[in-house]
Formats: structure tokens, C-alpha cells, sequence
């Protein structure tokens, strides 16, 4: 077994803390929701509008920092991203109106999509082979820990104070862990000179990475599971104060099983990643697959009981979340030879941020509409066609040339 350098953990635990302090001022909305569609007088769709507005900046902001860690310096994109969140929790918290909400939300998608890809890309450049797989599934954690954080301070905060300390105290907490990650990633210049020597003589265009390799199918994957995931993780506790008629407190007590569980879907990512010959592809496809049947299981009896409803709820985000980490730090690997990893992760993580997108408005309008039991069928039909698009993708032949 290769073993980390001291260098290398002093990293990876630097990079771990930044993505979980962006999670802290992104996730910190969905146990708000709730109290800030009372306060602001909302309906499902309307409220469900600020997921919506935040994914959409998220996802073209991914596209263009993607294009541009492939090129400059990663440390000052993390930097920026994180304050400039922390400071758009601020001010949402002192925001009076429903339009100010928005266009607040707005911005904070805008500053969150700096953070991603420069972290694979110091992933990419700082850890070798023997030892990247390790690395990426310890910093895909944050998922986890992101979530039980910010659920946590959010939820606590919501229910005993108000919505709008939750925002205040997550931008604070934030901004803190923004600069000291600032000061801790001083040394990752390196990694630029390594990237010069290593990196292949040209670079495809994007044109031809999207349209002459597999990635437009999978990237149509990554859509379908980016509405089912945050779905799940946008109105989970919301579900639950509908469905099960509990209040906040009793439903954050009962929803906080799901990041936990999502830990063992990645886990359950990275045993069948092994097991199928560190295939990306094949084992996405299969995940996808459970996640479809959960998603019917749910829909047929989510009225159950509210702790049936958060099991079920929690294996179909597990099966989500299993498949993250593959999707936005492997797969860009696959396209190291084209000179395109980080632009590869852009795309990725800014069309799983597309799904999210219509998972605020269009999950809120079905809800609306036809009720939750509508919301988990139109999981069991988005992963059964992202399983469709995966194993097209896995007969899809190259053409870079």
C-alpha cells in the first residue's frame, strides 16, 4: 500500500475542511425552507425558486471556472468562493423580501461553483495514481459531513431562533474556515509546475471532448441523477413535515439519518467501483438502477410511517450520492490525455447542477399539483432513462481526431 506524504495529508485535510464549509452555506437552505415559505407567505413552487436560482449561476459558473483551474491558480478560486458565499448568507439574512432572496441566492450559486473544480484539480495534480482513488473518496466525505453540519446549524438554529440566524451564523462559520484554508493552500504552487511538464502538448476542444468522446451521454446521465439527489436533499425535511405531520424539530431528528446514510452509499460506491473492475461507468449504471427501484418502493409506501419514509428516502439518496464521487472526480480523470480534466469536471458537476435546478421548481410544482407520491415517481423515471444514457455511453466510440 502507498502511503500518503505529510505533505499530501496536510492537503487533503485542507481541501476536506473547504468543501465542507462550502456545504455549510449552500445545504443550510433546506431545513429554512420551510420557515421561510410561512414567512414570506410562498407557495411549494415559489420557495422551491431559490434552489432553482442558486443551481442554474452554479451550473454555467462550473463551466467557466472549469475552463479557467485548467489554466491559473486554484488557490485564489477557493478563496474567493468561500468568502464570497459566506458573504451572501449574511446578507440573506437580513434580506426583507422575496426578490432579494432570490437574486441573493443567485449570487451565492455564482461564488459556490469557484470551489469544485479547482479541488480536483490540485486532486489531480498533488496525489499520483497509486494513491488519487484514496484521496478522492476521502474528500467526497464532505458530502456527509457537509450536510450533517449545515442540516444541524440550520435546523437548530431555525427551530429555536429563526431562519435568519441560521444564515447569519453558517456565513460566519464559512468565512472563517475560507480564510484559514487560504492561508493553509499557500503552497500549492507546485502543483502548476508539475501540471506544465505533465500535462499532454495540446488540448482537444471542447467542442470535440463533449461531442467526439462518451461525455455528452453521461453528461445527460449526470442531469437525471442531479434532480433525483437534490430532490432529496432539498426537501427532505419539508417531505417529512407534510407526510408524516410532525413539526421541524421532531422531522430534522428523523431527516439527519440521510447524510448518514448517503456515507454508506458511497461506500457501497467505491465496494462495487472495486468490484467491477474500477469501472465508472458499469458501476454509475448500476447504482442508478437501485436508486429507480428505492424510488418505487418509496412512492408506494411512504405513508407508511415517518422512519419507513426516511429509510426509503436515505437509500435513494445513498444510491445518488454513491454515484457523486464518481462522476465528479473520476470520470474527469478519463480525460487527463485530452488536456481537459478540469473543464471534463465542469461539465459534470455543472449538469448534475442543471438537474438540481428543475428539482427545485419542477419537484415544488408536482408537489403542488399531484402531491410527494408524483415527486418519487418522477425519480423512478429520471434513474431508469439515466441508466439509458450510461450504457449508451458505454458503447460510444471516441473520435478526438
Amino acid at each position: 500500500m502507498e502511503h500518503y506524504t505529510r505533505r499530501q495529508v496536510r492537503l487533503l485535510i485542507t481541501l476536506f475542511v473547504a468543501y465542507t464549509a462550502a456545504y455549510i452555506s449552500r445545504t443550510n437552505l433546506s431545513p429554512a425552507l420551510d420557515a421561510i415559505q410561512t414567512h414570506f407567505h410562498l407557495t411549494a413552487a415559489q420557495v422551491g425558486l431559490l434552489p432553482t436560482l442558486f443551481a442554474v449561476p452554479y451550473a454555467l459558473g462550473q463551466v467557466v471556472n472549469g475552463t479557467l483551474a485548467d489554466h491559473f491558480r486554484p488557490r485564489s478560486f477557493i478563496f474567493i468562493g468561500l468568502v464570497g458565499s459566506a458573504l451572501m448568507n449574511v446578507l440573506f439574512s437580513f434580506s426583507n423580501s422575496y426578490g432579494l432572496l432570490l437574486a441573493i441566492w443567485c449570487l451565492n450559486g455564482c461564488f459556490q461553483s469557484m470551489i469544485w473544480t479547482p479541488i480536483v484539480r490540485i486532486m489531480a495534480t498533488e496525489y499520483q495514481e497509486s494513491v488519487r482513488p484514496r484521496a478522492m473518496f476521502a474528500v467526497s466525505i464532505t458530502l456527509i459531513v457537509g450536510y450533517l453540519a449545515a442540516w444541524l446549524l440550520s435546523g437548530l438554529l431555525t427551530g429555536n431562533v429563526s431562519w435568519r440566524w441560521a444564515f447569519r451564523v453558517s456565513g460566519l462559520v464559512t468565512g472563517a474556515l475560507g480564510v484559514g484554508c487560504f492561508l493553509a493552500l499557500k503552497d500549492t504552487r507546485r502543483a502548476e509546475v508539475q501540471t506544465a511538464e505533465e500535462a499532454p502538448v495540446s488540448r482537444v476542444s471542447v467542442v470535440r471532448l463533449v461531442f467526439g468522446t462518451d461525455l455528452f451521454l453521461l453528461l445527460l446521465g449526470c442531469m437525471f441523477n442531479g434532480y433525483v439527489r437534490d430532490s432529496i436533499m432539498n426537501w427532505a425535511p419539508k417531505m417529512l413535515v407534510d407526510t408524516q405531520g410532525v413539526d421541524l424539530s421532531s422531522a430534522l431528528g428523523v431527516v439527519l439519518i440521510i447524510p448518514i446514510i448517503n456515507f454508506a452509499g458511497i461506500q457501497l460506491g467505491k465496494f462495487a467501483y472495486k468490484r467491477l473492475k474500477e469501472n465508472v461507468r458499469k458501476t454509475c449504471a448500476a447504482l442508478l438502477g437501485l436508486c429507480a427501484a428505492f424510488s418505487l418502493v418509496l412512492m408506494l409506501f411512504y405513508g407508511v410511517n415517518a422512519w419507513l419514509c426516511t429509510v426509503l428516502l436515505g437509500l435513494c439518496s445513498a444510491m445518488a450520492y454513491g454515484i457523486n464521487p464518481l462522476l465528479t472526480s473520476f470520470l474527469p480523470m478519463d480525460y487527463h490525455s485530452l488536456g481537459r480534466v478540469g473543464m471534463a469536471a465542469g461539465l459534470i458537476d455543472a449538469m448534475i447542477y442543471v438537474g438540481s435546478a428543475f428539482s427545485g421548481t419542477c419537484a415544488g410544482m408536482l408537489h403542488d399539483w399531484l402531491g410527494w407520491s408524483a415527486v418519487f415517481a418522477s425519480w423512478t423515471v429520471f434513474s431508469l432513462v439515466g441508466v439509458g444514457m450510461v450504457c449508451l455511453a458505454m458503447h460510444r466510440k471516441w473520435k478526438t481526431e
